[in-house]
């Protein structure tokens, strides 16, 4: 089976010493991608740089609703390079409304100029979203989506949210949450977005699966991720296998 680790961040501290480690032991349980999400301008070298040296990994470029600061604002219209420096997406960027800092207006102000840009490069997009779906279609309304569509990662929406974000071709990602085979809500949501509309993420390092709870998560976990889906979808790892890697292929542009 190929598997695609579509959200996760290789750049964070976790991982650097034993980043060499962790990217083998994902490739042995048979990743062969790993899209790492910048969270802040001075992660963007970084982000580039970790693709550059290891062939399994694609990056993304994005400032995310948490690390937001005022003075990084001039720094968007940056991201016009990032298609051209190799980036698979803008991301990660978003809305959350269980913060209280930065300001949601503040949060809304970055958000909707990142999207622009995507939509001027055609790059898809990657997207946090937290308490904040109402406001995020209304901000969809306003910016319009990139051709190329779009990904809503760690995605904690019902199957009506999940229904109304397709119609602005938006995916879907879940990653340890779905080792919690405890809601139907979440079951009932992801039969509605499989196959076409479902792909798998691990978050790394944050959000582990059942099996590693307590500890730092890893992109090799992924393999437990994949075989709740299957328990969930009723359907074999295989098939999950296929499916999230054709979508990962088609929304980001991948070669494997």
């Amino acid at each position: 089976m190929k598997l695609v680790d579509v959200h996760c961040h290789l750049e964070s501290e976790e991982f650097s010493a034993s980043l060499d480690r962790v990217i083998a032991d994902a490739v042995t349980t048979g990743v062969v991608r790993l899209i790492t999400c910048s969270i802040e301008p001075g992660q963007w070298p970084v982000s580039r740089g970790l693709a550059q040296q290891y062939p399994e990994v694609e990056f993304a470029w994005g400032i995310h609703p948490w690390y937001i600061r005022e003075d990084d604002f001039h720094r968007v219209s940056e991201l016009a390079a990032a298609k051209e420096a190799g980036a698979v997406a803008i991301g990660e960027i978003g809305l959350d409304r269980k913060i209280e800092r930065p300001s949601f207006e503040q949060q809304a102000r970055f958000f909707e100029a990142q999207m622009a840009v995507a939509r001027e490069i055609d790059l898809p997009v990657i997207i946090h979203c937290r308490g904040a779906f109402n406001e995020l279609v209304l901000s969809l309304k306003k910016t319009g989506m990139p051709r190329a569509g779009g990904l809503v990662h760690s995605f904690g929406g019902s199957a009506e949210i999940a229904a109304e974000l397709v119609k602005y071709n938006l995916s879907f990602s879940l990653g340890g949450i779905l080792t919690y085979r405890n809601s139907r809500k979440r079951s009932r949501m992801l039969k509605s977005i499989f196959p076409g509309r479902f792909l798998l993420e691990t978050d790394s390092p944050d959000i582990p699966p059942v099996e590693a709870a307590g500890k730092a998560n890893v992109p090799e976990n992924i393999r437990y991720n994949l075989r709740a889906a299957a328990e969930i979808l009723g359907v074999t790892e295989e098939e999950v296998a296929a499916a999230t890697t054709a979508n990962a292929v088609k929304l980001f542009n991948l070669e494997l």
